[in-house]
C-alpha cells in the first residue's frame, strides 16, 4: 500500500488517483492546478488539526495527576486521541464528532468569557479549527466526493 504524497494517506490508487484527495499520486507540486493546490492545502490543514488533538491529549495525560477530577480529564484525552486518529484518516464520523466538539468548546468559552480574557483564545481556536475541517473543500475530502 502506497502513501499519497499530497494528503499523506495510505490507500491504493484508483485509476492513478488518490481515493481521498483525488489528485494523481505521482504529480509534482509544481504541476498541480489551483483546485488541486487548494485540496492539498485543506488536506494538510486537517492533518494539522489532528496533530493538535494529539498534543492536547498528551498534555491532558501529563496533567492527569494534578487535576481535581482526573476522570473528566481522562475522558477528554480519550476524545482527543480518537479525534486525532479519525481526522488523520479523513473519517466522516470523526469529522462529525470534531464539529460537535468544536461547537461545544466554543460555547463553553463564550459562556466563560466573563471569567477572563483567556477564553477569547479558546473561541478563536474553536473557530479556526471549525474553518479548517468545516469548509467545503475539507468536507468534500471527508465525504470522498472530490472531482476526478
Amino acid at each position: 500500500m502506497t502513501r499519497c504524497k499530497h494528503c499523506q494517506t495510505k490507500a491504493e490508487p484508483l485509476k492513478g488517483l488518490c481515493p481521498v484527495c483525488g489528485i494523481v499520486q505521482d504529480k509534482p507540486f509544481g504541476n498541480l492546478s489551483p483546485a488541486e493546490k487548494r485540496i492539498r492545502f485543506h488536506a494538510h490543514g486537517i492533518r494539522l488539526v489532528a496533530m493538535f488533538h494529539l498534543i492536547g491529549a498528551g498534555a491532558g495525560l501529563v496533567m492527569l495527576p494534578y487535576y481535581p477530577t482526573p476522570a473528566a480529564l481522562a475522558v477528554l484525552a480519550l476524545i482527543n486521541i480518537l479525534l486525532a486518529f479519525g481526522l488523520s484518516n479523513y473519517s466522516l464520523i470523526a469529522y462529525k464528532g470534531a464539529t460537535v466538539y468544536y461547537f461545544l468548546i466554543g460555547m463553553v468559552n463564550v459562556i466563560s468569557v466573563q471569567q477572563g480574557v483567556e477564553h477569547l483564545g479558546g473561541i478563536a481556536l474553536a473557530l479556526i479549527a471549525l474553518y479548517l475541517i468545516g469548509n467545503g473543500t475539507s468536507k468534500a475530502i471527508f465525504e470522498r466526493r472530490l472531482p476526478e
